[in-house]
């Protein structure tokens, strides 16, 4: 059965980050439509890749390879957003595969953030960023078990975001509806495009440690705005 583009453009969430949509799709498409028409490369098999890419960024990063680390997450990346896109084509999505992708998300990103700032101390003699870049982490772990609490209390309690925004009496703007249409989430600016910054460009730059602030700040942001959540919770039943 060959798959065509539409099929594998469906494939992509309703709410996507903006530079999946607006710039990699050019990438993962077309590596997505070749996968599943020309091989048997499984979503598993796909997430592993990421994986290998993602501790060889790791590796140059604290080699001081700074540029190979780069563009090895980069490679981790891409590889790392299309193993669901394979899984919901083929139908052959399970939950196990679904976890391997956060652990392999979480493992990635323990590594090279911190080999990022085992690079940055031995550039300049300096440990705040290893104690900033663990703070990062433990707020970065935070809030993605916050995330994953309030999606399963939506599950259980059978609340859409049709349901929230009905039940908060208001409606979407022009903006919400385009972004919806396009298949974007509501941010332009969004916790992928910071890490990917983060782990990305800022080591080329050697502003890692402003970038970890600016980071911070914006998880201590996501963490707060996650607990009005449950504090409009009786608004939503």
């Amino acid at each position: 059965m060959k798959y065509n583009y539409s099929s594998i453009q469906s494939s992509l969430h309703s709410q996507e980050p903006w530079i999946n949509v607006i710039i990699f799709k050019y990438i993962t498409i077309p590596l997505v439509y070749f996968i599943v028409n020309y091989t048997k490369i499984t979503p598993n098999i796909i997430s592993i890749i990421s994986l290998i890419f993602g501790m060889s960024s790791a590796y140059f990063y604290f080699t001081n390879e700074v540029f190979f680390g780069g563009l090895f997450y980069f490679i981790s990346y891409i590889f790392d957003a299309i193993d669901g896109k394979v899984a919901r084509i083929k139908g052959s999505g399970k939950p196990y595969g679904e976890w391997l992708d956060m652990a392999i998300d979480r493992l990635n990103l323990l590594f090279i953030s911190t080999a990022i700032a085992y690079n940055y101390f031995v550039a300049f003699e300096d440990v705040s960023l290893l104690f900033l870049n663990s703070f990062f982490l433990g707020l970065f772990f935070i809030g993605s078990e916050s995330r994953y609490f309030i999606n399963l209390y939506k599950l259980k309690n059978s609340i859409t975001e049709n349901s929230i925004t009905e039940n908060s009496l208001t409606s979407k703007s022009k903006y919400q509806k385009w972004c919806r249409k396009k298949g974007l989430i509501n941010d332009p600016i969004s916790l992928v495009e910071l890490l990917l910054f983060y782990l990305i460009i800022a080591p080329q730059l050697q502003i890692e440690f402003y970038s970890c602030i600016i980071i911070i700040l914006f998880l201590i942001l996501r963490i707060l705005k996650q607990q009005l959540f449950w504090k409009n919770d009786i608004k939503l039943k």
